[in-house]
C-alpha cells in the first residue's frame, strides 16, 4: 500500500507533500554518500592539496599515487614506513590478520549461538528454557567495557580469571594454563557467543512449527539432522543477517585487539589504521620530525593515504552486503505489512 494514495495526486496539496518527501529522502541519501565521496576525493588529491582551506569537492590534479604507494608498501614493507607507529610489515599482512580474526569469529560464534538458540527454543522444557533465555539475554545488560578486565585475566592464563594461577589442592604445583596473549585465539574465543544474535536466532526458531520437527523425529531423524536438513534451510534469511552483523562487528573491532595484541605483525586493519593515523599526526601544525612520519611524507603519503586505506578496509563489508542483500531484505522486512 503506497504512503500517498493514487486518488487525488493531481491536487496541489498532494504534489507539494510528495515534493517535500522526495527532497527529504534525497537529503538522507546525500548525507549518507557524502562521507564516502569525500574519502575518495581526498584519497586522489596530492598530499599538499589535502590541507587546502576551504576543502574542495574535487581536485584539479587527480592522482592515484596513493594507491600505487599502498601497493609499494605491500611490496617493500618497513622500507617505506620505517619504525615507530608506522606500517612495519607489508599491507597484506594486516589484511590477512583481519580475515583470520573475522573468519575464526564467524566460524565459532554463528554455530555456537545458533545451536544454543535452537536448544532453548525447541529442546528444553519451559522452566529450563526460560532460565537459559534470561541468562543469555542478561548478558546484554552488561556493558562491554565492564568485562574487559575479566576477559583479559582469562586469556592471560586460560581458563582462570584470576590475577594469579591457583595451586592444585594440597600441592605447590600450579594448575595447567594457557597464555592466549598475542594469539588470534585471544580475540576469537571471547567472541564465541553473541547475546544479540542469540535473540535473533531464537525469535526465528520460535516461528518454526513444532509439528514439522516432531514429524521428523517420528521418522527417526536425530536432532542434529533436523537442524541441518529442516531448520537451516528454513532459516537462511536470519543466518544471512547474523553472518553480516558478525562479519561487520569482527572486521571493525578495535579496542580488544589493541589490548590483547602487542606484536605489530598480528594487528588487524582497524588497529593498523589507528597507528597509521598516529604516525601522520602533526603537533600544532608543524612538520613531524620522527623518521617514520618523514619516510611516509617523502613518499607522498599523508591524509590521502589514510583515506585510501580506509576505503580499502570498507570494501569487504560492502562486498558482504552485496552477497547477503537479498536475504537481508527478507530477514529484516516487517511481515505485518503486505
Amino acid at each position: 500500500m503506497p504512503l500517498i494514495p493514487n486518488v487525488g495526486r493531481d491536487t496541489f496539496k498532494i504534489k507539494f507533500i510528495l515534493i517535500i518527501i522526495t527532497l527529504f529522502l534525497w537529503m538522507g541519501v546525500f548525507l549518507h554518500l557524502f562521507p564516502v565521496w569525500y574519502m575518495f576525493i581526498t584519497s586522489i588529491k596530492p598530499y599538499q592539496e589535502t590541507f587546502k582551506f576551504p576543502p574542495t569537492l574535487w581536485t584539479r590534479e587527480p592522482t592515484f599515487i596513493v594507491y600505487k604507494l599502498i601497493y609499494r608498501i605491500t611490496e617493500q614493507g618497513s622500507n617505506v614506513a620505517g619504525g615507530g607507529y608506522g606500517i612495519n610489515y607489508p599491507f597484506y599482512v594486516y589484511l590477512k590478520n583481519s580475515f583470520i580474526i573475522t573468519g575464526g569469529t564467524m566460524a565459532i560464534q554463528i554455530p555456537v549461538t545458533a545451536l544454543l538458540a535452537y536448544s532453548v527454543s525447541k529442546l528444553y522444557t519451559f522452566r529450563w528454557s526460560r532460565f537459559l533465555f534470561l541468562l543469555c539475554i542478561g548478558l546484554l545488560m552488561v556493558p562491554g567495557t565492564v568485562s574487559i578486565i575479566p576477559r583479559y585475566l582469562i586469556i592471560a592464563h586460560f581458563p582462570f580469571p584470576t590475577r594469579q594461577i591457583p595451586n592444585i589442592p594440597f600441592t605447590n604445583i600450579k594448575f595447567p594454563n594457557y597464555k592466549l596473549i598475542n594469539t588470534y585465539w585471544g580475540i576469537i574465543l571471547p567472541a564465541g557467543f553473541s547475546a544479540f544474535n542469540f535473540l535473533l536466532f531464537k525469535g526465528s526458531f520460535d516461528a518454526i512449527p513444532d509439528e514439522l520437527l516432531n514429524a521428523a523425529r517420528l521418522d527417526g531423524a536425530s536432532e542434529f539432522s533436523i537442524f541441518r536438513r529442516i531448520v537451516l534451510p528454513i532459516s537462511k534469511p536470519i543466518f544471512a543477517v547474523v553472518a553480516y552483523f558478525t562479519f561487520s562487528s569482527a572486521w571493525n573491532q578495535f579496542l580488544w585487539p589493541l589490548i590483547v595484541l602487542t606484536k605489530n605483525k598480528m594487528y588487524p586493519l582497524a588497529v593498523t589504521l589507528y597507528r597509521f593515523q598516529h604516525t601522520l599526526m602533526h603537533q600544532r601544525g608543524e612538520m613531524p620530525t620522527d623518521p617514520a612520519s618523514l619516510a611516509l611524507l617523502n613518499q607522498g603519503i599523508g591524509i590521502n593515504g589514510l583515506m585510501g586505506m580506509s576505503i580499502i578496509e570498507s570494501i569487504p563489508v560492502f562486498i558482504m552486503f552485496l552477497i547477503f542483500r537479498e536475504y537481508l531484505m527478507t530477514g529484516i522486512k516487517i511481515r505485518g505489512l503486505k
